[in-house]
């Protein structure tokens, strides 16, 4: 091959049994100067826009959106909801040999590329679209602090501990980053009334989980655990914004964006 040119890099969707996309009709995302991409039957292709000659290359161009994809999707829909594993490469030769057989486009790398992935046994949710990529900007899912949120969320939705531990775990968190909470609503963009509250209502509500229930063991009503769990979702992925760039611009989370208490 004279000048090779990477045409397009293929990743299979995987997921956990819990999940699948069955259901999922196309997605097409355009939003990015290094590749159009388009998801469909389990299949992710990211046509490039630039040149890559090398796959590896082509590959590292497009690492960070993939990792960041993956974070928001694993915070938003769960722990192994979404994945993309690579499978193959189209690469032409743009300056070929005098023809012999074939179209000159080949196929490199990879495993088997299977079109859907079944799972056996658990109840699976039926998801209507695949997750939609992050707005543009970037994620730091590798901050030592977001670590420790998500992967105590993550065992909050796996049933390994409770409402009320997560969310006030998440916010200590950040109060042990910043310094206290009105500089951590001020580092993270997040009103100060959001953090109050997930924090007041982690601490005193909850039934039996509660922390501070004096007694009580009041529940949380539909609507404090919707507003939490959103709330939780919200503030884990603007603490990974943050991390990676503390310059970047992002509109206040406020009361307003989140579900009615």
């Amino acid at each position: 091959m004279n000048h090779p040119h990477v045409i397009a890099l293929i990743y299979r969707v995987e997921h956990g049994s819990s999940v699948d996309y069955e259901r999922a009709g196309p997605l097409r995302f355009d939003d990015d100067p290094r590749f159009h991409l388009t998801v469909e039957d389990n299949c992710a292709r990211f046509e490039m826009k630039e040149h890559y000659a090398d796959v590896g290359e082509a590959r590292d161009a497009i690492e960070s959106f993939i990792q960041m994809w993956e974070f928001d999707a694993g915070v938003r829909l769960g722990p192994n909801a979404f994945s993309l594993l690579y499978t193959n490469a189209e690469i032409i030769d743009r300056n070929p040999s005098p023809p012999k057989t074939g179209t000159g486009r080949l196929q490199v790398g990879g495993g088997h590329v299977a079109s859907n992935v079944r799972f056996g046994g658990k109840v699976r949710i039926g998801l209507p679209h695949y997750p939609s990529p992050p707005e543009r900007g970037t994620l730091d899912p590798d901050d030592d602090y977001v670590v420790k949120m998500k992967r105590r969320y993550d065992k909050y939705r796996l049933g390994r501990t409770t409402l009320p531990d997560v969310a006030y775990f998440c916010v200590t968190v950040l109060e042990d980053k910043y310094g206290d909470l009105p500089a951590a609503a001020k580092a993270c963009g997040i009103s100060k009334s959001v953090l109050k509250e997930v924090k007041a209502l982690s601490s005193y509500k909850g039934g039996e989980d509660s922390r501070k229930s004096d007694g009580f063991d009041v529940e949380f009503t539909r609507e404090e655990k919707r507003f939490l769990k959103r709330a939780l979702k919200e503030i884990i992925i603007r603490a990974a914004q943050v991390a990676a760039d503390g310059s970047q611009r992002h509109p206040q989370i406020t009361m307003a964006d989140l579900p009615r208490l």
